[in-house]
């Protein structure tokens, strides 16, 4: 909370100039002069940043930003795409020293400790912000709420599916999956045992599937109807140690046991992945994570993928996934005009246009209209037979307890621990750490 109370000294220079400014504004009004017009300076040009995918995706981002400046011809965008970890170290520093973007694209995962040091605008304040989140799905704009303030709105949320390469899958003489009901998870793991390929001397040449990004162990915990925490937005306590959270966490680990997925340490050393698309371009990996900002991707370049629901345990199906969205930072010169890209992108139309390219809309008419431009069309059922389980990732000022917890799960994927002592490592640390 140190960084929230330095802000808040810096601001105060702020207001006694602001009413500085305000007493001779008074005087210059009482001499007659506040009756003429300000002269036109001409638009005005805001920040906006966001981290880079691939130029494709870059270029068909800036045409949808244009689109903004053409319905706002007095607002002109800055537009930034870094890679990944500079477009973070560039947030970091920027919004520590008061001179963020005017817009700042936030993925949930890393929006916690900028939430909590209020270095954004509370969009409640806004003009019109009922108005503007009408037609937004609550959970999505949950996701960025934060005590009672709202200081980000979702643009999209990142729905996870199964991405699989076709050749493997008739190579090994298994059938196409149903792209729009879930199989069980008993059912995943039998049909992956057969995409699973092992030479004469016992290395195996083709694993079935790359977790990847996936996250798989939270979405096994929630279907057994556990949970990793009290609550994924700013928890107080972790909650995986029990006879549920423990059947998840061993249903992870037999995705290792039955060699299923790569083993850990092959992984990490990215022997079976440069990034979850490509891993299924390399013949080695039969299956992985996609979703709808590999879309466009896929159609250009791998008309041999398909995709079809994560699986599901009972008749339950959960995905904990992010949302990705934008802040207006508090020390913006330009919040009103930043405000007004907030609200026009949630707009049914400008979120159509979003979603073509990137992740599933948040406004719940945009959501409707998904099968009727959604590329490639055949994608359309396995994205709406999943939205409905989304739930929101991890959202916590303890960025230690995500590293933690990652730290004790791929112990428990190399075989070191047991579910059980896994579970109870997670809630012994976890807690520890939440109680600071």
């Amino acid at each position: 909370m140190e960084h929230a109370r330095s802000r808040k000294s810096r601001r105060r220079p702020g207001v006694v100039l602001s009413a500085l400014l305000l007493a001779a504004s008074l005087v210059t009004a009482a001499c007659g002069s506040s009756d003429e017009p300000e002269a036109d300076s001409g638009p005005v040009t805001i920040s906006w940043g966001w981290w880079s995918n691939t130029p494709e995706k870059d270029a068909l981002y800036r045409k949808w930003l244009d689109g903004f400046e053409a319905a706002n011809p007095n607002i002109k965008i800055k537009s930034e795409f870094l890679p990944w970890d500079a477009y973070w170290d560039k947030v970091k520093t920027t919004t520590a020293g008061g001179n963020a973007y005017d817009v700042v694209g936030l993925c949930s995962c890393f929006a916690a400790s900028y939430f909590d040091n209020e270095v954004f605008a509370d969009l409640k304040k806004m003009d019109g912000y009922a108005d503007a989140i009408k037609g937004a799905q609550p959970g999505p704009v949950g996701v960025f709420g934060w005590q009672d303030k709202q200081y980000a709105m979702p643009v999209g949320i990142s729905v996870p599916l199964i991405g699989y390469n076709k050749d493997l899958f008739k190579a090994a003489g298994v059938a196409t999956p149903d792209p729009a009901v879930p199989m069980t998870f008993d059912a995943f793991k039998e049909m992956a045992k057969k995409l699973t390929k092992v030479n004469g001397s016992g290395k195996v040449t083709q694993y079935a599937l790359h977790p990847g990004s996936l996250n798989f162990w939270e979405s096994l915990i929630g279907m057994r109807g556990g949970s990793m925490y009290d609550n994924f937005v700013s928890p107080s306590k972790v909650t995986v140690n029990s006879p549920q959270g423990i059947a998840g966490l061993a249903d992870y680990a037999s995705l290792f046991t039955d060699k299923i997925v790569p083993p850990i340490d092959e992984q990490r050393e990215n022997q079976w992945l440069n990034g979850d698309l490509d891993s299924l371009r390399t013949g080695k990996v039969a299956m992985a994570r996609v979703g709808p900002w590999n879309f466009a991707d896929i159609a250009a370049k791998s008309p041999n993928i398909g995709v079809f629901p994560l699986p599901k345990v009972g008749d339950s199906l959960v995905l904990y996934s992010g949302a990705n969205g934008y802040a207006v930072s508090a020390e913006s010169e330009h919040q009103k005009e930043a405000w007004a890209f907030l609200k026009w992108m949630l707009k049914t139309e400008n979120q159509v246009e979003f979603a073509k390219f990137s992740d599933v809309p948040v406004d719940a008419e945009a959501l409707k209209k998904l099968p009727d431009f959604i590329t490639p069309k055949d994608f359309a059922p396995t994205l709406l037979a999943s939205v409905p389980a989304f739930r929101p990732g991890l959202l916590t000022v303890k960025e230690e307890l995500g590293k933690d917890v990652g730290l004790i799960i791929d112990d428990l994927g190399r075989g070191k621990l047991t579910p059980e002592q896994a579970a109870g490592e997670i809630e012994k640390k976890g807690n520890a750490l939440l109680a600071q």
